[in-house]
């Protein structure tokens, strides 16, 4: 082999192996199903089950840069804390290491030489079968033969390596300082985004005789240090959370990374004696690979009954950016991918919307109770918001739209554009309840105590249909939709009994021609409201959550 074919194997190979991988890992996440919709609803849960969920998840998928990505586009987007998050990330970089224990297994029994065979037999499976869960079966076994074809290729440049002194020099000279090993592994695993693709060359360079375990241990350190790059990367348009998140995941690693350069001779004792009573006979490349199993064992176990003193530090450390709002949730282009957890995000930006428009109304209100022009800034800013959510809502369901989505996803997408259509249009009638209320503040004009309090009696019915139809969106417990729809019908036989008591004080001289018509314009807001509350309650809540259609649907 001429060195020309070396590099041109050292790169085709690695691309091969990244290609197998991503396939794999991509095969056999559409084989999983909708499963990820029923682990979500095991995330809210505590760090022992996010820890369990992300080592099972990154197994499944064969990629931990993928799930942490996912998991700070989660914090990022409100569907998951900080500590779960935090789980997700132990979890997942022990999820990782079955990659690199196949990839030793493939070298110690020469299942590089089956690749073609896989390849051909995942071809047939996925070109010819219907069947979604089989045919994505049959990318994944794709997957698994283009990893070990692109292992078998690395593998043909091992004998050009061994007689190459100038790699010998490099290696024994300056890639043997540990710190010069974690570096290297660091930089080259940042560079292809693949912490597997670092493991199989550091395999390689092991079989070729070019570096001892402990170097092969130190580029391994550096390895996961460089896969944080990605979370890094995917957090920095996001928010707080997101920002912790991603450097939750990185400190873990140097953390864990710097306890054991501390110790390293006597890890290299420990993952040494492990192989041998584990895999006796086994050679370096199965020492690699429960090099980097060990190693991310040991960081969760020590990390797991401190985890919350670790969410506390990071709170102290990662501290908010200047005007940010720490409340803020955003629709992150990361859950695309994932439509359930996009859809989910959705979901909590609609009832977030709804929540604001409340405290809009609240807000007007007590600029009218109190002629205070104070409080009009802070609802022109909260109409500003609404309509921000609204475009980006939209923008992002025809994103959204353009996924493979299921039937029950599908039918998600005009519900929830419908349901952000009418809290934007809520937000206009708040917008025009405050020129109501700075023209009474202009005319100096007064109303009668009985005015005020049917006023504020119509008040405390619109309010509570908020929160109905808000705890309806967030539950989708039929009791809180019946309730809505109840209170509209109250508020509609308001609207015509206030109306009809205004009429009665205008004949009796009790309050002004022009105080009546605000009184009777802000009561025809009210109403206004309580109707696009009310569309939100008839939008099928099962629409909106995915569900089939039941009963109260067909009454409504």
């Amino acid at each position: 082999m001429t060195l020309k074919e070396l590099i041109f194997g050292l790169i085709g190979g690695t691309a091969l192996l990244m290609y197998g991988v991503d396939k794999m890992g991509e095969g056999l996440e559409k084989a999983s199903g909708d499963m990820m919709k029923k682990i979500l609803s095991v995330l809210t849960g505590r760090v022992w089950s996010a820890f369990l969920v992300g080592t099972f998840l990154t197994a499944l998928v064969q990629s931990s840069t993928a799930i942490t990505v996912l998991t700070v586009g989660f914090v990022n987007a409100g569907l998951m804390k900080l500590p779960q998050a935090i789980g997700i990330i132990y979890g997942a970089n022990i999820g990782t290491t079955i990659t690199a224990q196949l990839m030793s297994f493939s070298f110690d029994f020469k299942l590089t030489d089956i690749a073609l065979p896989v390849i051909g037999i995942g071809f047939l499976t996925s070109y010819f079968l219907k069947q979604k869960t089989l045919k994505s079966i049959g990318e994944a076994l794709m997957g698994f033969g283009f990893m070990f074809l692109g292992l078998k290729i690395l593998n043909g440049g091992i004998p050009f390596m061994q007689n190459s002194e100038s790699l010998k020099y490099f290696f024994e000279t300056y890639a043997a300082i540990p710190i010069v090993g974690v570096l290297l592994g660091a930089m080259a695993t940042a560079l292809v985004h693949s912490s597997s693709a670092t493991v199989a060359l550091v395999m390689v360079l092991a079989q070729a005789g070019l570096i001892d375990l402990q170097t092969s241990i130190c580029i391994m350190l550096g390895d996961n240090i460089g896969t944080c790059i990605t979370a890094q990367l995917a957090s920095l348009t996001g928010n707080i959370h997101a920002r912790r998140t991603a450097w939750a995941h990185t400190l873990y690693n140097i953390i864990g990374v710097l306890v054991v350069a501390a110790i390293l001779p006597l890890f290299v004792n420990i993952v040494t004696s492990v192989t041998a009573y584990l895999q006796p006979g086994q050679g370096i490349n199965a020492q690699i690979a429960n090099s980097h199993t060990i190693f991310n064992l040991l960081s969760a176990l020590v990390f797991l009954p401190i985890t919350k003193y670790y969410v506390k530090f990071l709170e102290t450390i990662i501290k908010d950016r200047k005007g940010e709002d720490d409340s803020s949730i955003l629709l992150d282009k990361l859950l695309l991918e994932t439509p359930v957890a996009a859809l989910r995000a959705v979901l909590g930006e609609v009832v977030r919307a709804a929540e604001i428009t409340k405290e809009m109304f609240s807000t007007v209100m007590e600029a009218f109770y109190n002629n205070d022009e104070a409080r009009f800034e802070v609802v022109l800013k909260k109409e500003n918001r609404i309509n921000e959510l609204q475009k980006d809502i939209s923008l992002y369901m025809v994103e959204l739209s353009k996924k493979g989505l299921t039937d029950t996803q599908s039918i998600m997408v005009p519900a929830l554009l419908s349901s952000i259509n009418n809290i934007e249009r809520i937000g206009d009638n708040s917008q025009n309840l405050l020129e109501l209320v700075q023209s009474k503040i202009d005319k100096k004009l007064s109303f009668s105590e009985e005015a005020i309090n049917e006023i504020n009696l119509m008040q405390v019915s619109v309010l509570e249909m908020y929160d109905c139809v808000i705890n309806s969106l967030k539950t989708n417990d039929e009791k809180y939709t019946l309730k809505a729809l109840q209170l509209e019908e109250e508020i509609d036989a308001l609207t015509e009994k206030l109306s009809s008591n205004h009429l009665e004080r205008l004949k009796a001289g009790y309050c002004s021609i022009e105080s009546g018509v605000i009184f009777l314009d802000i009561v025809s807001v009210f109403e206004r409201i309580a109707d696009h509350m009310y569309k939100i309650s008839v939008s099928p809540l099962e629409d909106l959550k995915g569900l089939p259609r039941n009963e109260l649907t067909e009454i409504m």
